[in-house]
């Protein structure tokens, strides 16, 4: 059966994510006006029985969620956003090793590049090691972000420098530190990834696709916002991610796919597809590492001095070989992202990286990173 509802009119302004709001109060009234706006197009969509069933239960759910959390029922609040990840399931769809997941437009066959970036000077080299993610040792120092808690790390990856650095708050571009990344390929990874205006995944709008899809897309919803007030040490738009992250691990998934929440609007976010993948300690380091590959950092502002020569490379990147337009900016200036520099760039970390002089490139080194 084939549910075309999504293609009736379903598509609506108010649902563009990300979701910019002024003030953390503001956020769980903001969320349920936007569960009651998806409502209320399927409605007009004429969608399925099934479908608006979906959508009244999972918002119900997810609206319980936050508040058993703001009466400090941590556990209740969890078990519910759990129970949410059980109901899912295994699909394909929702669940899939990295390399073939729908999280990742283009061929699954190809290579599949990531980028790592951190902020310091030229004059410091940051090593492979230097660029995973923080050993056991310093766990104390682990944040609170949007899928990671203070005690618990994760290592956040992006399809693109470009990613990295909007993910960074742009910094300077003397500050700016990249590492070429490729994984082993077998991480089971949620996808998060899903926006209103891509159905290039649900087969024709096959009906289990297109329910996994508005599952799937009813838990992004509430981790798209983008809350403008500073200064806060507690933030409400974290707390169905974070929970999200637990009820991964507890399924033994291995991270999850989303869209930057930096860009202007999702549609400028297929170059910035993050990937945030769940540190599990085993000693000083998670297993994690054995089956990762990351070359040292290079400076983009250092770069940016090379000659031409040097720095024109050619390697294929499967986060512009998609058939979609992949334009980055706003509505007013966008531009392709293969006519920026972090382009240019993103081939030149793979290139060198591959075809190493003096050293063993990419394609020659074993999975793992030595510690």
């Amino acid at each position: 059966m084939k549910l075309n509802w999504l293609n009736n009119g379903f598509i609506c302004k108010e649902l563009y994510a990300p979701f910019k709001i002024d003030k953390d109060s503001d956020y769980q009234n903001d969320l349920e006006k936007k569960y009651n706006i998806v409502l209320e197009q399927a409605k007009k969509a004429n969608a399925d029985d099934e479908s608006l069933e979906i959508i009244k239960d999972y918002s119900a759910k997810i609206l319980e969620s936050l508040d058993l959390f703001y009466k400090a029922d941590i556990a209740g609040s969890n078990n519910i956003i759990a129970d949410l990840v059980k109901d899912i399931g295994n699909n394909k769809f929702a669940v899939n090793s990295v390399n073939n997941s729908d999280a990742f437009p283009g061929i699954k066959k190809n290579e599949l590049q990531f980028f790592r970036s951190r902020l310091g000077s030229p004059n410091q080299s940051f090593t492979a090691k230097d660029m995973i993610h923080l050993p056991n040792s310093m766990r104390s120092k682990s944040g609170n972000y949007r899928f990671s808690i203070p005690g618990n790390p994760s290592l956040y990856l992006s399809n693109s420098s470009y990613g990295c650095w909007i993910e960074m708050g742009c910094p300077a571009e003397i500050d700016f530190n990249v590492s070429p990344v490729l994984l082993e390929g077998n991480q089971r990874i949620f996808n998060l990834a899903i926006s209103l205006r891509d159905f290039r995944c649900l087969n024709e709008f096959e009906e289990k696709r297109v329910h996994c899809w508005l599952k799937l897309y009813l838990l992004t919803i509430a981790t798209c916002y983008v809350i403008k007030e500073e200064n806060r040490t507690f933030k409400s738009e974290y707390i169905i991610s974070q929970s999200l992250m637990m009820a991964c691990k507890k399924m033994g998934y291995d991270g999850i796919a989303y869209y930057s929440r930096r860009v202007d609007n999702e549609v400028f976010a297929l170059c910035a597809i993050n990937l945030v993948l769940f540190v599990d300690y085993n000693g000083e380091y998670s297993e994690m590492i054995k089956h990762i590959k990351i070359d040292d950092a290079f400076n983009y502002a250092l770069y940016k001095q090379l000659n031409n020569s040097l720095k024109y490379k050619d390697y294929e990147l499967r986060s512009v070989f998609t058939g979609y337009i992949t334009n980055i900016g706003s509505f007013e200036r966008q531009y392709p992202y293969r006519e920026t520099d972090f382009y240019n760039f993103d081939k030149f970390l793979f290139s060198t990286w591959r075809d190493k002089p003096n050293a063993k490139g990419k394609d020659v080194i074993p999975w793992g990173i030595e510690v």
